[in-house]
């Protein structure tokens, strides 16, 4: 992969409804109050990160206005785009409140995982479209396949889009497993950790070779694979996350020594970090580049976190933004700076993502000035 243009990156989150806002929130370490919820045992958990702007908008109706913010890029044709979307949730939240209002479920509330894609390519005129489902690299995995779509000339663009919205089976899901925070204190690699807040998000960004006034970032490799040794975590070892690390870099070109910054998936799960603090030290033996993580911030927006994190700290680099260290860094798992130091327009960046089943993916990323 020589390098795919990310160009004019779009997110609603819980910091903002528009990327420079939640830049602004990000940098200014200013992280949204998430909203309480119970648990599957009944029990209070610190619940989710809901989109800022507290507007409830049907998805297609949202996806929609996202989507044609993309047309005038696209020459007002969208004919020769792929589209992709990328979500764990897909349409859920609609199922959901379709098997309240029918009093149970039935098995007509089941959509086809692409039925989103194929209702948007028709409306819009897309060349094609698919949804991506691999879990919490959903869209890590999309920006992967859409980046080499365009490079082998098969798209001459791809609009990424990736959203997750809230649910109440996500949330009950997660919290059956104990995985949601009892404190609200969303603290990866704290010792004291004690499980993920939930994120709503809505990502989007166009591929390119060609880069545009609005090109945030670079992709310059990436890795992605399933370990299979778990349904619901990674090796422990760390060594999958190494691995799909190391293809990643070997596809960009670039050696572990030249990453200035390393943003790590960070879900604050006691096997995740486990996992990730042993990959990090395997990919940087000798010492570990300035590192972040957003889910703090954005909460774990499950499959929107590998576009939604990327286009707010690539957005941030090349904005020359400062980018929020651990403010807990003494006390981590692994070594972790207190600080991260002012990075040049251009540096090189790997996010790395995790999810279950052992899905894993690492993208190399190059800021845009």
């Amino acid at each position: 992969m020589k390098g795919v243009y990310l160009n004019q990156p779009w997110l609603e989150s819980a910091l903002a409804d528009r990327l420079d806002s939640a830049a602004s929130q990000f940098t200014s370490n200013i992280k949204p109050d998430a909203k309480a919820c119970k648990s599957a045992d009944g029990s209070q958990n610190a619940g989710y990160f809901f989109f800022a702007a507290g507007i409830k908008t049907p998805l297609v109706q949202r996806l929609n206005r996202i989507v044609s913010s993309y047309l005038a890029s696209c020459g007002g044709s969208f004919d020769s785009c792929l589209l992709i979307l990328a979500s764990t949730s897909q349409q859920i939240q609609e199922i959901e409140q379709r098997v309240v209002q029918d009093g149970g479920f039935k098995s007509t509330h089941v959509y086809k995982l692409d039925l989103m894609a194929k209702i948007l390519m028709s409306t819009w005129g897309f060349a094609s479209s698919f949804a991506l489902n691999t879990a919490c690299t959903s869209a890590a995995n999309a920006l992967i396949y859409g980046a080499r779509l365009v490079e082998q000339k098969i798209y001459r663009q791809v609009l990424v889009v990736a959203y997750e919205t809230p649910s109440e089976l996500t949330l009950q899901g997660f919290g059956s497993l104990g995985l949601n925070s009892q404190s609200g204190q969303y603290r990866p690699f704290h010792p004291e950790r004690d499980g993920l807040i939930l994120g709503e998000a809505y990502a989007a960004v166009l591929l390119s070779d060609e880069q545009h006034k609005s090109t945030c970032a670079r992709l310059l490799g990436g890795g992605s694979g399933c370990d299979t040794s778990n349904m619901t975590s990674t090796r422990e070892d760390g060594s999958h996350i190494y691995g799909v690390a190391k293809h990643a870099l070997q596809e960009a070109g670039v050696k572990a020594e030249h990453i200035q910054l390393i943003k790590h998936h960070g879900t604050g799960t006691d096997n995740n970090d486990r996992a990730e603090a042993a990959a990090t030290q395997r990919i940087f033996p000798v010492s570990s580049p300035a590192s972040c993580c957003l889910k703090p911030w954005l909460g774990h927006t499950l499959g929107a976190c590998g576009l939604a994190e990327v286009v707010l700290l690539m957005y941030c680099i090349s904005n020359q933004l400062p980018i929020p260290a651990f403010d807990y860094a003494a006390e981590a798992i692994l070594h972790l700076p207190t600080s991260v130091p002012d990075l040049p327009v251009d540096a090189l960046v790997m996010a790395n993502f995790s999810g279950f089943g052992g899905n894993n993916a690492s993208l190399i990323l190059q800021g845009v000035g």
